[in-house]
């Protein structure tokens, strides 16, 4: 059975129970390693600022390269948009509302907050000791709240937490940015609608900090905020306020289209796109919308629109693959599809999507080429070489199945895992 390739980006996460919150410290340039509680919400704190003297700057500048360049980058054109098509009733939910907690909430919050700060802790500690003292058995379940509604529910997804976090840091006066998680991707299926996920952390400013003279600094001392930590988990980009917004009304907008609720859809994914023009899972969700009201036209200038952009979304361009198909445009179908195989992307779980996508449709040469994709980039994602390997089971061929498997060993570090991989490269060897 197969179905079309309908991508829609949202930061969501599995059903899980939440039972503690875990500290990892960041000293300097060492990793002070820690225990990682599975299913905890994961919380740990710079202690030091990462610095060095001026005269070690130019050097430190060459090795991280473009980081220190100012973005010259040209503000992509907005694309206009369809709006006859859709009944704009409705507004979409305002950000005071979004972050709104009520009096006796606030009350709860502020009472445990100025208990801490008076016994000698800074704002963005107490927040983060509130989240530990009252959220530990917070329930991860795949809907998108409002703050209010996580802390009176005890759920939500991780968008709904980071929301939670930001209500209380603003009652708290703690300044927040949020980050970018690159992870193992999650899926979730609606009819012929795949949902794939996102992961984001809070990241929790020390209103202390006073920057000194003559020293650089790569950090800002800050609690970091992860709601659904994985070894596998790899940081992207920082994204500000907007911009985080911008995610949650995609999530709304995503879940509206799924209950086929396409005028609402629509009021939450262009509120998302007037909010961060460069977010390509709006453009995404906008050029769907645009196909389901029959406005092809518009939906290709939104595709055409993600394809100009920065922000590299291979599962969006495969929405425009489909959308060619299924005009009958062979011939451009293919050229965005070698577009798409030759874009530098360094994440691997962008390929690994493709991966297994296109080992679920049965394209297993596809699936080979994506998979290897994955293994070059980053031969740490074990996943990749356990499902490359059945992939070449299915199609007979054994003894590339074998060497795939002896790749991943020196890859291996969990026992469990390892005495796996070890077992079915033994049986598959005997066999031969």
């Amino acid at each position: 059975m197969t179905f079309n390739s309908l991508y829609i980006s949202a930061v969501k996460n599995h059903s899980t129970k939440c039972s503690l919150i875990c500290n990892i410290n960041y000293d300097d340039f060492r990793i002070v390693s820690g225990i990682i509680i599975s299913n905890a919400i994961f919380v740990h704190k710079d202690l030091k600022m990462n610095y060095i003297k001026w005269f070690l700057t130019f050097a430190i500048v060459l090795s991280l390269g473009c980081s220190s360049v100012k973005d010259n980058k040209v503000k992509q054109a907005r694309v206009s948009l369809n709006s006859d098509l859709f009944s704009l009733n409705n507004l979409a939910l305002s950000e005071d509302s979004l972050y709104a907690l009520t009096e006796r909430q606030q009350q709860t919050f502020l009472k445990f907050h100025q208990q801490k700060v008076a016994q000698g802790y800074l704002p963005h500690e107490s927040v983060r000791l509130f989240l530990e003292n009252k959220l530990s058995q917070f329930t991860y379940y795949g809907q998108t709240y409002t703050a209010s509604e996580a802390m009176a529910k005890n759920s939500g997804n991780c968008m709904s937490l980071a929301i939670l976090t930001t209500a209380f840091s603003r009652l708290a006066g703690v300044e927040i940015d949020y980050r970018k998680m690159n992870s193992l991707p999650i899926y979730e299926k609606h009819g012929n609608v795949l949902l794939s996920s996102s992961h984001v952390q809070s990241l929790l400013y020390d209103p202390s900090f006073i920057a000194e003279e003559d020293y650089y600094y790569i950090y800002r001392p800050a609690i970091v905020i992860d709601y659904f930590p994985q070894e596998s988990n790899i940081r992207s980009k920082t994204v500000n306020s907007n911009e985080f917004l911008a995610m949650y009304y995609i999530n709304k907008g995503a879940e509206f289209y799924i209950q086929k609720d396409f005028d609402n859809a629509f009021i939450y994914a262009e509120h998302a796109y007037m909010l961060d023009e460069s977010n390509v899972s709006s453009i995404n969700l906008l050029a769907l919308l645009h196909k389901k009201k029959g406005d092809i036209e518009s939906a290709e200038r939104l595709y055409l629109a993600a394809m100009a952009s920065d922000d590299v979304n291979i599962s969006v361009l495969d929405n425009y693959v489909t959308l060619l198909k299924q005009q009958g445009r062979s011939k451009d179908a293919k050229e965005v599809k070698s577009q798409i195989e030759n874009i530098y992307d360094p994440n691997p779980y962008h390929w690994l999507e493709k991966a297994q996508f296109a080992n679920y449709n049965k394209d297993y040469s596809d699936a080979e080429r994506y998979y290897r994709k994955v293994i070059k980039l980053a031969p740490y994602v074990k996943q990749a070489y356990f499902e490359l390997h059945e992939v070449y089971l299915v199609q007979g061929k054994v003894q590339y199945a074998i060497s795939t498997l002896e790749a991943s060993l020196p890859w291996l570090h969990e026992p469990k895992q390892k005495r796996k991989y070890k077992k079915q490269l033994y049986q598959l060897t005997v066999a031969i």
